[in-house]
């Protein structure tokens, strides 16, 4: 008896901690604009279109995608992504792990102040979503994106 209510209890415990990882269908709009409210920035942030998405990520394959970019006086920027699976999932988490550092790359020259912000930014892959965000405060962002997905 003891052994069928243990075998139980155990699978009931890996049902339960397995329904932690399903995916969850996230509205990436309405993240990038909370943490464009609730995030610490320096620039004032605006929506770029995806048009222009391209022109700065090297990511293929998202079924959606929103980016934030500030006036240029900082580094300050988010971008999210949904991909279409997980596998474009880690090859786009790789083309943001790229983008960051083809920034720092950029901005050591001309400011490199900024460079350290670059350094602290938030990439992440969560699913078949693939975070950036670079602030004043990436603590508030890594909180904010850990509790959303």
């Amino acid at each position: 008896m003891k052994k069928t209510w243990l075998a139980a209890s155990m699978a009931a415990l890996l049902l339960t901690s397995c329904s932690g990882n399903t995916a969850k269908d996230v509205d990436i709009e309405a993240l990038a604009q909370e943490i464009v409210q609730t995030v610490a920035f320096d620039d004032t942030l605006e929506e770029i279109d995806d048009s222009m998405i391209p022109m700065l990520y090297d990511i293929d394959g998202y079924t959606d995608a929103v980016l934030y970019k500030g006036s240029g006086a900082t580094a300050e920027e988010i971008a999210l992504f949904k991909m279409g699976s997980v596998s474009d999932a880690e090859t786009a988490y790789k083309g943001a792990e790229a983008h960051i550092q083809s920034q720092v790359e950029a901005y050591e020259s001309y400011m490199p102040d900024e460079v350290t912000r670059l350094e602290d930014a938030v990439v992440r892959q969560d699913g078949t979503y693939v975070s950036v965000v670079v602030s004043a405060d990436s603590e508030a962002a890594e909180k904010l994106l850990e509790d959303s997905f």
